[in-house]
């Protein structure tokens, strides 16, 4: 059904294209390799930026650290960045983001992973991202049923036809989105980072206080307290700032 496609499928480390006009099936033919990866049991760990709750999809990931973090576990597995091009936008040559792209797709070579990522047009993509020493193949939609392969794995253009829908449920109205970090959560931080938080927005001890239901001396000993720990963090510990509640103080 997907000819030589599936080669690659099989292969460690690939890098997957797919683009097409708007309502030509796209994220559902990503779903479908990730589907047909998984019966096959090429991959065994899947996730995306989609939203779904498949029993297909391991979990949903939709920032850097969180996807460096699960490409170190084990199994074989599979990344679908859907509405890619808002997360691997044109940019200037070797901007900070660019950079970030090197580093996901080695990444994904290092730990020989599938890749799959989606968007409407290569005028959308990242030149560093459409490098055919990188990308193994670029797939266009034509048709919800049909698309065309340019595999460089082998050198050779195909059509694929018949394309079945994926069984895999997706939110086709969600906008899937893809951060360089991690979105923090103020409720889910250290009590002292969250009156420090509020004290920022507001500027106003009092409310802060009120809000809190606390003293004022004790919003300044939070405050404070938050001022040496994240100092600690920054300094001598900068890869646990989102941690630094459990570090030590000064």
């Amino acid at each position: 059904m997907l000819g030589p496609l599936e080669q690659i499928l099989q292969r460690d480390g690939y890098i997957i294209y797919i683009s097409g006009a708007k309502e030509k099936g796209k994220t559902d033919f990503g779903l479908f390799l990730a589907e047909f990866s998984h019966i096959n049991k090429y991959r065994t760990k899947i996730s995306t930026n989609i939203e779904t709750e498949s029993y297909m999809i391991e979990k949903q990931i939709t920032n850097l650290p969180d996807l460096k973090d699960w490409l170190q576990e084990k199994g074989k597995k599979l990344f679908i960045l859907d509405e890619a091009g808002l997360s691997i936008p044109k940019l200037r040559f070797m901007s900070s983001m660019n950079i970030e792209i090197m580093k996901i797709l080695q990444m994904i070579r290092h730990y020989d992973a599938g890749f799959i990522g989606i968007a409407p047009s290569t005028k959308n993509i990242d030149s560093t991202f459409m490098n055919t020493d990188i990308l193994d193949a670029h797939i266009k939609k034509i048709t919800k049923r049909v698309a065309k392969v340019k595999d460089y794995l082998q050198n050779d253009t195909y059509f694929l036809e018949d394309i079945p829908k994926t069984t895999i449920n997706f939110n086709s109205k969600h906008i899937a989105e893809f951060k360089m970090e991690r979105t923090l959560i103020l409720s889910e931080l250290p009590l002292c980072c969250q009156v420090a938080a509020s004290y920022s927005s507001t500027g106003n001890m009092g409310q802060v206080a009120t809000a809190f239901k606390l003293e004022k001396m004790q919003i300044q000993r939070l405050i404070r307290k938050h001022c040496q720990h994240t100092l600690v963090t920054r300094n001598e510990h900068p890869e646990g700032i989102d941690r630094h509640e459990s570090l030590p103080e000064p």
